[in-house]
């Protein structure tokens, strides 16, 4: 079969494979049964409707529901077979009643566990979701590089944003148009989330003043929307004349950045100018401090104190009970992955990716905003978002 799809090198699922045999050990499992696409994807190479069985012992199994020739074809686990009933999966599998088997009970609907759990009879299934989120929050060098493709094509569609941009635009056609662009020239789609009930209508989120007003999900300011069932997101107001930002999240095979940059049609005013230098000061502190073995929750403090210090503590990353109490977020097939920035969060370990972003929001009148993609490594950080901070057209 001809496809035009890249494939992970082999190289990459020994790893893989071996950190999870290293868990099951760790978590006393007799094996481990991987349904989400995320997952499926991480440990076979093939995002296919169907399960992963990776014992601790023995040879893993991949199981497909359609499309069997294309999983023989591209999957890194040899055995590959029918889905089959649900109702005979444990049975298929050979998995005794006595057996401990760790799964992505996190992600599965409640009433599926205890569908699986009554099928499988014997112990329960063990929820491992955090386990196998903290093995993916280190990523290859293979994995960041696809995340520097992605951040590179979201740095050059801000350059094609300023081709384009005119105020009598509304944000969800200025958003269409930078995400046409994206993906004629080499976006693949779909944005991942991890949180529960979540779904993205835009690659590129463009919001201005006058959308600021809402907010909901787990972002500093995420706009009205079109509509009431999801009332967030680029929306039908006019960009203007007034600074706005574009917030646009890349993918390459499957793998995210996350950027975000601000915009004015015009000259920003000597008090925007001001406090935007201020959100670049924060940006140079973090690239000063984000390093292997720092503690996170130290970092978020720091910050914190730092907004203070320059002016623009009341509306750093929201404005009064607006707030949000993150600064940053782990990013890779997923747009929020692990480690968190905050300030409960734990140390930052080489090869961890952060999506750091600094906002300034004053509710209704002005948003200003600059969010990198930083790749920790073993002598300290690299960005892998590389556009200026901020344009003015």
């Amino acid at each position: 079969m001809e496809s035009s799809y890249s494939i992970t090198p082999k190289s990459e699922y020994k790893h893989r494979h071996s950190q999870l045999r290293k868990l099951l050990s760790l978590l006393d499992l007799s094996g481990i049964l991987l349904l989400s696409n995320v997952e499926l994807f991480y440990y076979t190479g093939v995002g296919l409707d169907g399960a992963l069985y990776f014992p601790q012992e023995g040879e893993p199994v991949h199981l497909v529901k359609r499309n069997k020739k294309l999983a023989e074809e591209s999957s890194s686990i040899s055995n590959v077979i029918d889905f089959g009933r649900i109702s005979q999966i444990f049975k298929s599998l050979n998995i005794d009643k006595d057996n401990t088997i760790g799964g992505e009970l996190e992600f599965l609907p409640y009433t599926f566990v205890q569908y699986l759990n009554s099928l499988k009879k014997g112990n329960p299934l063990v929820n491992a979701t955090s386990d196998l989120r903290e093995i993916r929050a280190i990523k290859s060098k293979y994995e960041i590089s696809q995340i520097e493709i992605a951040a590179k094509l979201v740095d050059q569609s801000f350059e094609h944003c300023v081709e384009i941009a005119s105020p009598d635009m509304t944000e969800i056609e200025l958003a269409a148009k930078l995400d046409n662009w994206l993906l004629a020239n080499g976006h693949h789609g779909f944005i991942t989330t991890h949180a529960y009930d979540s779904a993205l209508l835009n690659f590129s989120y463009v919001i201005g003043k006058s959308s600021s007003i809402l907010n909901i999900h787990f972002t500093p300011i995420s706009g009205w929307g079109l509509s009431l069932k999801y009332p967030y997101g680029p929306s039908t107001k006019k960009i203007g004349k007034d600074p706005f930002f574009v917030d646009t999240c890349g993918n390459h095979n499957g793998y995210i950045s996350d950027t975000t940059r601000t915009f004015i049609l015009g000259k920003l005013d000597s008090e925007s100018k001001m406090q935007l230098e201020a959100l670049q000061s924060i940006k140079l502190f973090l690239r000063k401090e984000l390093s292997p073995g720092v503690n996170l929750g130290e970092i978020f403090n720091k910050t914190t104190s730092l907004a203070e210090e320059l002016g623009i503590s009341a509306n750093f990353m929201g404005e009064r009970d607006d707030k949000v109490k993150f600064l940053g977020h782990g990013i890779g097939l997923e747009l929020d992955e692990l480690p968190i920035l905050y300030s409960k969060g734990g140390e930052a370990r080489t090869g961890n990716i952060l999506a750091c972003e600094p906002k300034f929001i004053e509710i209704g009148q002005k948003v200003l905003g600059i969010e990198d993609t930083y790749a920790i490594t073993d002598s300290g950080n690299r960005l892998l978002s590389k556009s200026p901070d901020y344009f003015e057209v």
